[in-house]
């Protein structure tokens, strides 16, 4: 009876251990996610700041001041990418589930708004 007992008891936890794994992996998932969406965009971004710069150089030209804005958005959305790229930590090794879990969830909110300043 032990016997049967104890591997029941193993059983559920590595199961539970499995869990784990599967759970910080969806999340770490979701992160990549958004951050390759973010990624495929930043190209477009770099293209689009490369022909403000080129119209901004021009003497007189019309709507200046909102070139300019656009510009500057553009350089701001860039450089929180970069910002969190350089900050992002994909190992959670010695941290707990909650911990791995608030992690990733505020990861997640960062760079979706990253997300939201280039769209």
């Amino acid at each position: 009876m032990k016997k049967i007992l104890f591997a029941l008891l193993a059983g559920l936890i590595l199961s539970g251990c499995g869990n784990k794994k599967t759970n910080e992996k969806a999340l770490l998932d979701d992160v990549i996610k958004v951050h390759d969406k973010v990624m495929a965009a930043e190209e477009h971004l770099m293209e689009n700041k490369m022909k403000l710069d080129t119209l901004l150089k021009q003497g007189n030209l019309p709507g200046r001041d909102t070139a300019t804005m656009l510009r500057v958005s553009l350089v701001i959305a860039d450089s929180t990418m970069d910002t969190w790229m350089n900050n992002f930590k994909s190992d959670y090794k010695g941290k707990t589930d909650n911990e791995t879990a608030e992690y990733m969830s505020s990861q997640k909110k960062q760079i979706m708004a990253i997300d939201s300043l280039l769209n």
